[in-house]
């Protein structure tokens, strides 16, 4: 993953900055998008736990403790 960059041209005499360069796909971006995408998953599943273990415990509390 690149970080953007500022880039400034000067022309003229003037500082500016240049239009975006045009997107194009690379042939495997899709894959490696998914492998990213798999990664943080795979990363952050302590923190999904406890959030999963925190809604049942609300959800079972409520249910409990209505009449």
């Amino acid at each position: 993953m690149q970080l953007p960059q500022a880039r400034i041209v000067k022309q003229g005499g003037q500082l500016f900055a240049p239009p975006p360069p045009t997107r194009q796909r690379r042939p495997g971006q899709t894959k490696e998008q998914l492998r990213d995408a798999a990664a943080l998953a795979v990363g952050m599943w302590p923190l999904i736990a406890v959030m999963l273990l925190m809604v049942g415990l609300l959800i079972s509390a409520t249910n409990w403790s209505a009449p």
